[in-house]
């Protein structure tokens, strides 16, 4: 009892990342396109080799988690390296002008955003007339709120918090199509 109270205040006190013992497992990020290593710190996908197993053991396993290596010591005292939180999937990642985002991204950031519901669909696509590529974000609203209101503070959200300026569309809730499995939200055109 004594050690999880403990656990818990370095845990609260600290929140420096994931301790993994590197006796055990080797972890190194790279880059999810090039598979080349990245520098500690920076961002990029989990690959795991085990190191004590022997039965079957994972050589270079790519898990398609995005995180970093955290540098340097930690605070609470430990002295094994870190991992900071899992940020996403490399499997999930679309790129739209430059910008690498993420489904998770656009969950968090309508979260945000008062009278949206979890539904909400991306739509890629790329204008010849203008030669740059488009995305088309659609978002259901409960109605309470007025839906070009919700349009103008989502678009003002994800240019100040992802970078990028989408096409922004309200819908009525029950306007989206709903899947009993995971919900394809990424549509990309581009390469069709």
């Amino acid at each position: 009892m004594v050690l999880q109270k403990y656990t818990d205040q370095v845990l609260v006190e600290h929140d420096c990342g994931i301790h993994y013992w590197d006796d055990y497992v080797y972890i190194e990020i790279i880059d999810p396109v090039t598979g080349e290593n990245v520098p500690d710190g920076e961002e990029g996908e989990i690959v795991i080799t085990t190191l004590v197993k022997e039965g079957a053991p994972l050589l270079r396993f790519r898990t398609h988690d995005l995180s970093r290596i955290i540098p340097g010591t930690c605070k609470c005292g430990r002295c094994y390296p870190r991992i900071d939180v899992i940020k996403g999937r490399s499997d999930d990642m679309f790129k739209v002008r430059g910008v690498n985002m993420f489904p998770s991204q656009v969950e968090e950031l309508l979260k945000k955003v008062e009278g949206t519901s979890s539904e909400y669909s991306i739509t890629i696509a790329h204008d010849d007339d203008n030669n740059k590529d488009v995305m088309l974000l659609t978002v259901e609203g409960d109605g309470k709120y007025d839906f070009n209101e919700m349009s103008k503070k989502i678009l003002d959200l994800f240019k100040s918090l992802i970078g990028m300026t989408p096409k922004v569309i309200v819908v009525p809730v029950g306007t989206l199509p709903r899947s009993e499995k995971k919900t394809k939200r990424v549509i990309d055109y581009r390469n069709n």
